[in-house]
């Protein structure tokens, strides 16, 4: 009997292979930051008031001017299918079911358009890595946008990608007939790990872009990644609809 995130942990390790295993819960380098994570979850307590009326109460919010159900979004996690035989749209199909949305990856193994059939009318971020191929990043825009995405969430944190030492221990590489098709065309054919394939992000992307890639979307534009006031402030300014505080994982 599964009760707890716990307990789909364990169940998860039991079913997958080393290497996805170790990409989805691994942080960078000896992992101090992911340790630091968890432990500063852990100091949060709760301080619970009594005698109010819980005979009727609601989670929805509304973030970019959309309701939701439950206030968390599913954060864009990549290479899905690798979890999972239907990929993202497994995922969607989740989300919805709890009534709230999903952010898809730039390295998705599913496209935008395949995610809404198969959850109609669900709430769908385009996550964005910036290739150095401009070209690339102006199609998965354009195919997000007319699947209908509503908002776009630009990964500020990953110029360059840590490293990932579980990863190398267990050798990891994406399988070369994994379907990316936001991806695929720019890295190429053959199995890489996943330090090859950010390689070929672009690390210049800097604030100036923020405006051509809410002009070429037509969308709100999301950072992910911020983790200081100085940034956030930043982001206002350069028009960001809004900020994802986030260390990326640790």
């Amino acid at each position: 009997m599964e009760l707890s995130i716990a307990d789909y942990e364990r169940l998860a390790e039991e079913r997958l292979d080393p290497g996805p295993w170790a990409y989805l819960t691994g942080g960078s380098g000896d992992e101090w930051t992911l340790r630091e994570n968890r432990a500063a979850y852990a100091r949060w307590t709760f301080r619970p008031r009594v005698l109010s009326d819980v005979s009727e109460i609601s989670t929805a919010t509304t973030v970019l001017g959309t309701r939701i159900e439950l206030p968390v979004i599913v954060a864009p996690v990549a290479y899905q299918q690798l979890y999972d035989a239907e990929g993202e749209c497994a995922t969607a199909r989740g989300a919805a079911a709890a009534g709230t949305g999903i952010a898809v990856s730039t390295f998705s193994t599913r496209s935008h358009e395949e995610i809404a059939a198969a959850s109609p009318g669900v709430l769908q971020w385009c996550q964005l890595y910036v290739f150095r191929d401009r070209g690339a990043t102006r199609e998965h825009l354009a195919e997000a946008a007319a699947a209908g995405c509503s908002a776009v969430v630009l990964t500020v944190d990953t110029p360059r990608l840590a490293q990932r030492e579980r990863d190398l221990r267990v050798g990891f590489e994406i399988p070369s007939d994994l379907p990316l098709p936001y991806a695929r065309a720019t890295i190429g054919d053959a199995a890489q790990n996943p330090a090859d394939q950010f390689a070929l992000l672009d690390a210049s992307v800097s604030w100036h872009d923020l405006e051509w890639i809410a002009s070429e979307a037509s969308l709100p534009v999301v950072l992910k990644g911020v983790v200081t006031a100085e940034d956030a402030r930043l982001a206002a300014e350069h028009g960001a609809a809004a900020v994802v505080v986030s260390n990326h994982g640790g």
